[in-house]
């Protein structure tokens, strides 16, 4: 009874206050955006398999495409599957590989990575970067960024898209809230234009339309991998460039 009749005496005022704080609490959980999932496409160079530690000298790695292709070598043989990604959960598809045959400690270890890659259900991110492919099990396969000097430099640097194209030789980078920068015609012309919101349609394509006073730069980034005709490099994005009605065309990588 005196439990009742305390909430009866409850201060209509203080009801009315507590009832805004909720609306409030609730409005700004429901609004928070959601953080996108850190990105795994690119090349990947395995440091441990199922608790053992890849030795220095070998030569296992995994490259992600954004079209869900996923090729590698093992350590003696190249392979090819397709992988599956929601959220946390992550798995590959049938491995096929060429036959060749190596020395038996290679061997060894190569079918421990690809018997341990064909169980995979989950994918993880961790803070110091390492991407974690983790098995039912519990057995995982740890991996670290395989990259050329110029995506290392630009990571730390803070860019989030680069792309280099040939044919004349040119090179962006964008920095989302910030600018792109763009070096072209083989360094004889240099620009730099605030970042705009980015626009992304139906098919995942990106497209970045920037201007000055001076300048109009369009840049369109579709998720379809790309070659670099000159060097021969894989890339995750297909790059399309449009400075001043002039067209470019090459290949990027989001970084992150």
């Amino acid at each position: 009874m005196q439990w009742n009749v305390g909430l009866r005496h409850i201060p209509a005022a203080v009801s009315r206050v507590t009832g805004v704080v909720l609306i409030l609490f609730l409005a700004a959980c429901a609004s928070a955006p959601s953080r996108p999932q850190p990105s795994i496409v690119g090349l990947w160079a395995a440091q441990e398999v199922a608790g053992t530690p890849v030795p220095g000298d070998a030569h296992v790695t995994l490259s992600l495409y954004g079209n869900g292709l996923a090729v590698g070598r093992g350590g003696c043989n190249n392979y090819t599957t397709r992988y599956k990604r929601a959220d946390a959960d992550f798995s590959f598809g049938p491995v096929t590989s060429t036959k060749m045959a190596c020395a038996p400690d290679i061997m060894s270890q190569e079918q421990s990575f690809l018997s341990t890659l064909a169980a995979v259900t989950h994918a993880e991110r961790r803070p110091d970067g390492t991407l974690a492919l983790t098995t039912d099990s519990g057995a995982q396969i740890l991996f670290r960024r395989d990259e050329p000097a110029n995506l290392q430099d630009a990571r730390a640097r803070g860019i989030d898209f680069r792309a280099v194209g040939q044919e004349p030789t040119w090179v962006v980078e964008l920095k989302e809230g910030d600018h792109i920068t763009a070096l072209l015609d083989y360094g004889a012309t240099s620009l730099l234009l605030p970042t705009p919101s980015a626009e992304t349609a139906d098919d995942g394509t990106v497209t970045y339309d920037a201007s000055t006073d001076t300048d109009h730069l369009i840049l369109t980034i579709k998720g379809k991998t790309c070659v670099n005709a000159m060097s021969g490099e894989s890339h995750p994005s297909t790059v399309e460039l449009m400075v001043n009605d002039k067209a470019y065309h090459g290949c990027g990588n989001w970084l992150d």
